[in-house]
């Protein structure tokens, strides 16, 4: 199935200050709100708050989610807890707002207002219904029947109901943001009835699940990846579309330690596998790094590359005579570039590609004559698998610039880098995390078909997900190199029996 992914700049420019209206009820102001007002302030916007009716909150709501955070706590102020608007201090529209917004919660805030729809259901009852099914729903901002903009925000890291409320409510403000400043409506939205479902029976079985959770990761190491390898012998999986053919070898591991993010580079006759090595005792990654020969690997993978923050991601590539590395450094909130002296033992960092930025899986390439990155980025909230970022550059030193459209995506089955990118037949590709369901779930091997300096569009054509090729349940990452291909997957090692 193809799904088209695209944001165009176009709309309200720079010079233009829109005021958009957030009506919501006076009792039922969140930190989330607050939250959301301050991201279209930083985009240039100009958010007024326009009280309506009673507070629209599904019954069993509060409680549940009170149950929730007691449960799993995190330090606070949470962002569905309720603010007193009185300590708020949100400007109130005077009647020159742009456009009124009805935010979840709100009661109808008349006909010319827009609409968020979760899965097609509007209000805070739509967002519930949606999380109950499962899985990354769709938000639609909708005005007269079309959709401005949409996202699916990811709800991979949430324990609970509660937590997924706040992993969606959180990307609102981009998603609000596109559709004011760069909108493109496309087919009429369908608003759909509500279907209420009871929240108690749904809070004992978060309850049955968060216990067996507990006592699964007591008794298993988890997250556990593992990385497979074979030689590609005829197709591979860009031609074939499919994780069949040549069996997968796995990589072995000790138990105590995973092999993730696995990137091949072949330099100078020789092949080396690259990995993020994480030990589960301290849950801190290095890089480390292993040759391969004709019958496979040359032994274990060893430390080439470590720092005192978490290291992931090991994109390895040459240019300019030389061998790169930019790993995943969002720890450090940089992109570092790291030099090869020598290869492949010793790495020194050259300089820092971004600053003050917590990015995943920068992905860079060259092409069309221009060096552009690919990396999701978190803005202290929400997943950090959905939103897409890029930057572009006249060099690979810099100095590195954002794209004026960033988020580019607000997807959670298409956003993440899972790869090296490629061009086929002059097109651009990426590998994506599809992160709808859990995080590294599947893949995907999207097209870039529309690729500038004010604009961005992508296709997914094919979705590759574990099966008996690749038994498991997760596949996030896919690379290729002198005739080898590597991908990653999970497993669950026994604690008890597995011990260093």
């Amino acid at each position: 199935m193809t799904i088209e992914q695209s944001f165009i700049g176009h709309g309200i420019g720079p010079g233009r200050r829109a005021a958009p209206v957030l009506c919501l009820p006076r009792g039922g102001l969140r930190h989330w709100h607050l939250r959301l007002a301050a991201g279209l302030r930083a985009a240039g916007l100009d958010p007024r708050i326009a009280w309506t009716g009673g507070d629209r909150a599904p019954a069993g709501m509060e409680t549940l989610f009170t149950l929730e955070r007691l449960i799993q706590p995190r330090p606070g102020p949470r962002p569905s807890e309720r603010v007193d608007p009185a300590a708020a201090a949100l400007p109130e529209d005077d009647g020159t707002g742009s456009v009124r917004i009805a935010l979840p919660g709100a009661a109808e805030a008349g006909d010319a207002a827009w609409t968020i729809l979760f899965d097609g259901r509007p209000g805070e009852a739509g967002l519930l219904q949606a999380l109950l099914r499962g899985g990354a729903p769709l938000v639609e901002i909708v005005a007269g029947g079309a959709v401005l903009a949409c996202g699916r925000p990811s709800v991979e890291a949430a324990a609970n109901l509660c937590e997924a409320y706040e992993a969606v409510t959180a990307r609102l403000a981009p998603i609000l943001v596109s559709a004011l400043q760069r909108p493109a409506p496309s087919a009429t939205a369908v608003p759909r009835p509500d279907r209420g479902r009871p929240l108690a029976a749904h809070a004992l079985r978060r309850l049955a699940r968060t216990v067996a959770r507990r006592l699964y990761h007591l008794c298993f190491y988890a997250p556990h990846w593992r990385t497979g390898w074979r030689y590609s012998r005829g197709a591979t999986v860009w031609d074939s579309g499919s994780l069949g053919g040549e069996p997968w070898r796995v990589l072995p591991d000790p138990g105590h330690r995973f092999y993730a993010d696995p990137f091949l580079f072949h330099w100078q006759g020789r092949t080396h596998l690259f990995v993020e090595d994480l030990d589960h005792r301290t849950n801190k990654g290095v890089i480390s790094a292993v040759a391969f020969g004709p019958e496979g690997p040359l032994g274990v993978p060893t430390p080439v590359l470590e720092e005192p923050f978490h290291l992931s991601y090991p994109f390895v590539f040459a240019h300019g005579g030389a061998v790169w590395m930019i790993p995943e450094t969002s720890q450090n909130r940089t992109v570092s570039l790291y030099r090869a002296d020598p290869y492949p033992h010793r790495w020194v960092r050259e300089r820092d590609l971004l600053t003050g930025i917590v990015a995943s899986d920068a992905t860079p390439i060259h092409f069309e004559g221009r060096w552009w990155m690919f990396a999701t980025l978190h803005d202290g909230a929400g997943a950090h698998s959905d939103m897409l970022g890029l930057f572009l550059a006249d060099d690979l030193l810099g100095p590195w610039r954002p794209h004026p459209a960033n988020p580019l995506l607000i997807d959670a089955g298409g956003a993440r880098p899972a790869g090296a990118m490629l061009v086929r037949e002059g097109s651009l590709w990426r590998p994506v995390q599809d992160c709808t369901r859990l995080y590294g779930g599947a893949l995907g091997l999207a097209e870039v078909t529309t690729l500038t300096e004010t604009a961005f569009a992508q296709a997914v054509r094919v979705h590759l997900a574990p099966g008996p090729p690749w038994p498991g349940r997760r596949l996030h990452t896919l690379n290729a190199a002198a005739g080898i291909e590597v991908i990653d997957g999970s497993a669950a090692p026994l604690r008890l029996l597995r011990r260093p």
